[in-house]
């Protein structure tokens, strides 16, 4: 800017400054030279100067702008004149025109993308940043290790906690009331949900989670017996030391084995067994859940085992001479054949007095021979041989009948047992398969019922009788009165009928034997102590033949048995179960 410029822009500002608000300059009046009037000359030439000087900058900028657009039409014009008129010549023009344009284009689209993808770059830093300070910084509940899914082991402990929670930020971050709203029982399968609640002041927030109680335990095979299986000599990880031997024709023998699951318990009879046709037989067993247990144990082809027998009945038995000897028989299973070759051989005399044997044999195909031999004792009550039938009424009671039928296996007697319609169907199976004799005594026991017509009688014996075929298979004919054949408790309920004079003959012609008793133990009268009942029977055991008459049903009774077992083996007795032959004891009938 020039000086003279300069100087009048100094002058109005102070001017403008020394100007009173009404108007009239406050400044003192300057004396006008001639000198100063040069001056101010000199500054307005100046200033006219340089409007003219910037008035013609524009005019030459101006027809600079005219002359390129005059001569950007120009060319234009000849260009389209020589397309027309060259052909491809003008072709190559516009191409060379199209392409010098496009890259000017290019190099501009290039850098504003540059310039955008700057501006991008910067804007998403700063969003990131921003971001992560404010969850990182930020207070919130914050959840360390929880688990939205949580597996747990059938019957295994369950652990409520569930990670960590606590309020704040990654700095610091406090600890949280929680609760937890659901239960899992870890004894029933299935799935269970859980909320867990935190709170810190008056924030509060919750989560879900299930628990999914599962089954991934896989059963336990354990070798119970092993029979004819020898050591193998070899060592291989997850494989028995041992062979089994399979029958020629494929029949896997006599292999043993326990399985046991965490939830499906005992699952023995689930094992299968194959042989691959080589070497190898597999056992394996899988649980509900699919969890499976393999072993792989040698398989040797050959047939060394003989048939085992069973004896139907007693291997020891004992007589009263005189009465019918019922040969009981015996079965045979072999491990490999189905029909087995089976003889008995001996004779029993009932006639005479004195021990004989009875014996099995039987015989598989690759002639492999087992035998088995009964005893059979006969004896003669007349010649100084005491005899004791123990019979016990009322039962099975499932509190005192099993440690009864204990006692009797401890010292290998045999019994008699008048059942009723109480008690578990399993202690009379029992009772049947340990040799003992199952009676029928009644299925209700009521007085008031059987007792009342001649039909209500049989209704219920019938009854009865239907429960221990369905139990053993095996319908009894041995029957005992409730309140024995001479009681006058039916009299109460019979209407003057006398029926117990009828029923004693009416099911004897019905096929049934009916016993009584001739020793009373005294346990369903006066006595309620073991000493009592033990008393009340040794003194009265006879010289021949003594049926005893207790109650299974009653503890006090059951705890005197054992003793007198004791006094009648080592005072010669001999204990025998009743059969339809054995000594009855009948009553006289008083109804």
């Amino acid at each position: 800017m020039s000086k003279a410029k300069t100087a009048k822009n100094r002058e109005i500002k102070q001017n403008k400054k020394n100007k009173p608000k009404n108007g009239k300059s406050l400044a003192p009046k300057k004396k006008v030279t001639k000198k100063t009037e040069l001056v101010v000359l000199k500054e307005s030439k100046s200033v006219a100067h340089d409007k003219e000087n910037r008035k013609a900058k524009k005019e030459v900028k101006g027809k600079a702008r005219e002359e390129k657009t005059t001569i950007r039409e120009e060319d234009n014009i000849e260009l389209r004149e020589k397309g027309s008129g060259l052909g491809d010549e003008g072709e190559v023009l516009k191409e060379k025109r199209a392409t010098t344009s496009r890259g000017c284009s290019k190099k501009k689209v290039i850098t504003l993308r540059k310039k955008r993808l700057k501006l991008l770059l910067f804007v998403f830093g700063t969003s990131f940043v921003a971001v992560i300070t404010f969850l990182t910084l930020w207070p919130k509940f914050r959840f360390d290790g929880f688990k939205q899914e949580v597996r747990v082991e059938f019957e295994d402990e369950f652990n409520y906690s569930n990670g960590k929670i606590c309020y704040g930020n990654i700095i610091s971050c406090k600890d949280v009331d929680i609760s937890v709203d659901g239960k899992v029982d870890t004894g029933e399968l299935g799935e269970y949900q859980l909320i867990y609640r935190a709170s810190y002041g008056s924030r509060s927030t919750e989560r879900k989670a299930v628990v999914k109680v599962v089954d991934d335990t896989a059963p336990t095979l354990v070798l119970t017996e092993f029979e004819n299986v020898e050591d193998s000599g070899e060592s291989k990880v997850g494989q028995l030391e041992r062979k089994i031997s399979v029958c020629p024709d494929g029949k896997i023998s006599r292999i043993r084995m326990e399985a046991t699951d965490n939830y499906d318990g005992d699952l023995s009879e689930n094992i299968e067994m194959k042989f691959d046709g080589g070497d190898v037989v597999t056992i394996s067993v899988i649980d509900s859940s699919g969890n499976k247990t393999e072993q792989k144990v040698r398989g040797v082809v050959e047939d060394l085992i003989a048939p085992v027998i069973t004896l139907i009945g007693d291997e020891n038995r004992t007589m009263v001479i005189g009465v019918d000897y019922e040969e009981a028989g015996a079965s045979a299973v072999d491990n490999c054949d189905d029909n087995i070759d089976l003889t008995t051989e001996g004779v029993v005399d009932i006639a005479a007095a004195g021990v004989y044997e009875v014996k099995y044999r039987a015989k598989d195909s690759a002639g492999n021979v087992s035998e088995a031999i009964r005893t059979v004792r006969v004896v003669d009550p007349n010649n100084g041989n005491r005899i004791v039938y123990l019979t016990f009424d009322d039962g099975p009671s499932d509190a005192y009948t099993n440690r009864l039928l204990d006692i009797l296996a401890k010292y290998g007697v045999k019994a008699t047992f008048f059942v009723t319609g109480s008690g578990d169907d399993a202690l009379i199976k029992r009772e049947f398969d340990e040799g003992h004799t199952v009676a029928l005594h009644s299925s209700s026991h009521s007085y008031a019922y059987i007792y009342a017509n001649v039909d209500n009688y049989f209704a219920d014996l019938y009854a009865i009788r239907d429960r221990v075929q369905r139990i053993t298979g095996y319908a009894p004919s041995l029957i005992r009165f409730p309140g024995g054949s001479s009681n006058t408790v039916s009299a109460l309920y019979d209407g003057g009928m006398k029926i117990m004079s009828y029923l004693t003959a009416e099911v004897e012609r019905r096929g049934f034997n009916y016993a009584d008793w001739n020793v009373s133990s005294g346990d369903a009268g006066g006595a309620t102590t073991a000493d009592q009942v033990f008393e009340n029977v040794v003194y009265r055991l006879s010289e021949g033949r003594s049926v005893v008459l207790q109650h299974d049903v009653k503890g006090f009774s059951v705890d005197a048995v054992e003793r007198i077992i004791q006094y009648g083996q080592a005072n010669g007795y001999t204990f025998l179960p009743m059969t339809s032959d054995s000594f009855m004891a009948h009553h006289g009938v008083n109804n």
